[in-house]
């Protein structure tokens, strides 16, 4: 475990074997004093062209001018701020993680607007690139990090110790939720959903309830039972309710698709396409992420999550192509494909949260569509809204935290595609524009509430074509967490007082 703590002093007393500072593409004059007691390192090397100040760019020196200090690293956020920070940071801790035991992390305070949300990003992105997804499960490789402690400093002189406990909370949040999408189907299945679950509202508190199949029947969530049909473990919906105050009023809710594996159930995925499909949990585990999140940082507002559990497999009791499910809102669904199944379970969620909570607002995140991948590659979320002021509020958190957002259409005319002619509605609408289809047909299944769609299948784990940042090394990325407690602050600060 590494520690954080922030340092004011004297840099070359600190005890620290490394000290990184921060720049700003090539400027010199933000660091000047720290160079110039290193031999002016840094400035030899831009008067040589070595160095171009590209975001993220990082060199390593060892000088021979301080034996206290035994690295000396510069590394540039570009002309970019916050992602500048974590990317820049990023790449120095990831440079030195194996060489060095105490780093100290030195932020000009010209160089960006806000020195303490810099230190903030700084804690989340050096603790989301040192997680190691394999660390759970490896034996003969597994391989212990050198660095046990990292200082932040400043030349403003002011306290940033709490900002670091923030970005600590947030940083154990979305790494949870990497834990719980990493894991293997054979582990984390429905079953084993609930059973973190049930371990997260023991330790904070949190409010609990599953509804297993008779429950669910009798509910009638029988989208639900049907994608849940196939699996070996029976499906179930896991609540978790968070009270952050006393007013009995829901400020949020937020539903995880959580098909812990889908093998695309009788319309079976290739081989290809199957392999990593331990990810389609990555909703739900965002959704738990946000909950633990939530808990630790104790915001003042009250947020329900929940997580549709199932297994997406050709059983012999899976459900079939031209089936027509009842969903629990009453409408009927045709069921063009058995690959569609996330907007099944999405819907009977839905309709069950807005009828039975109320909540102010709905976020569901979902690993839905590959459409969405083809249209916006592994760099942004598909986001699909009825309501202009809450869209624009997430694109605007997403821009700060570097989970961008791309609002996509749900224009009349796409509803047309969904039509069935011996059900309400078709689960597909063909080929084209498939991710907005799906978000489509999922807003059917909300009434009144200002709901938003956030189609996570191209950045929930890292792929082939990306993301490729340094904070997100192989596995899954967390995708959804840190902007959706950013957004609750956001809201705390204006209207869950």
């Amino acid at each position: 475990m590494v520690i954080h703590r922030f340092y004011i002093g004297d840099i070359l007393r600190s005890g620290c074997d490394t000290v990184v500072a921060l720049t700003r593409e090539k400027d010199i004059e933000l660091i000047k004093n720290i160079d110039e007691r290193f031999g002016n390192l840094f400035k030899k090397i831009v008067e040589m062209g070595d160095f171009k100040g590209e975001v993220g760019e990082t060199v390593l020196f060892y000088p021979v001018s301080n034996v206290n200090v035994k690295r000396y690293v510069i590394a540039s956020i570009g002309n970019e701020d916050l992602e500048g920070i974590r990317i820049a940071v990023s790449n120095a801790i990831l440079k030195v993680k194996d060489l060095s035991e105490r780093t100290l992390i030195f932020i000009p305070k010209d160089l960006v607007p806000n020195v303490a949300d810099a230190i903030e990003q700084s804690v989340i992105s050096i603790e989301l690139s040192l997680y190691d997804a394999g660390s759970k499960y490896k034996v003969v490789e597994r391989k212990e990090i050198k660095i046990k402690e990292i200082y932040y400093c400043s030349n403003d002189e002011a306290d940033y110790g709490h900002k670091i406990d923030k970005g600590l909370k947030i940083a154990r949040a979305v790494n949870y939720a990497r834990d719980i999408a990493n894991a293997p189907s054979s582990i984390m299945n429905p079953e084993g959903i609930e059973e973190e679950a049930r371990k997260l509202a023991k330790e904070y508190g949190l409010t609990i309830k599953v509804y297993y199949y008779e429950d669910l029947k009798k509910l009638g969530l029988n989208g639900i039972i049907a994608v849940g049909s196939g699996g070996g473990v029976k499906p179930r919906l896991i609540v978790l309710e968070y009270h952050g105050r006393e007013e009995d009023k829901w400020d949020l809710a937020v539903i995880g698709k959580t098909v812990t594996f889908d093998a695309g159930g009788l319309d079976l995925k290739s081989p290809e396409y199957m392999a990593n499909m331990k990810f389609d949990k990555s909703g739900g585990a965002a959704a738990l992420g946000i909950m633990k999140g939530l808990a630790e940082l104790r915001l003042p507002v009250n947020v329900v999550a929940a997580l549709p559990a199932v297994e997406n497999l050709p059983g012999p009791k899976a459900y079939k192509p031209r089936d027509i499910i009842r969903m629990y809102n009453g409408l009927t669904v045709e069921i063009g494909n058995t690959d569609a199944e996330g907007r099944i379970i999405l819907a009977d969620t839905l309709s069950f949260i807005e009828k039975n909570y109320g909540p102010k607002r709905i976020i569901d995140l979902a690993t839905l569509t590959g459409a969405i991948v083809v249209a916006l590659g592994n760099y942004a979320i598909g986001l699909f809204s009825n309501d202009d002021e809450f869209a624009d509020e997430l694109i605007n958190i997403g821009n700060y935290v570097g989970e961008k957002l791309w609002r996509m259409p749900l224009w009349k005319e796409y509803y047309e595609q969904l039509k069935s002619d011996v059900a309400d509605i078709n689960n597909v609408g063909g080929r084209p524009a498939g991710a907005i289809t799906a978000a489509a047909f999922l807003s059917k299944f909300i009434e009144n509430t200002r709901w938003a769609h956030l189609d996570i299948a191209g950045s929930a784990w890292v792929q082939q074509t990306g993301p490729k940042k340094p904070y997100y090394p192989k596995g899954a990325t967390g995708i959804g967490v840190r902007l959706i407690l950013y957004y609750l602050f956001m809201k705390t600060e204006k209207d869950c007082k």
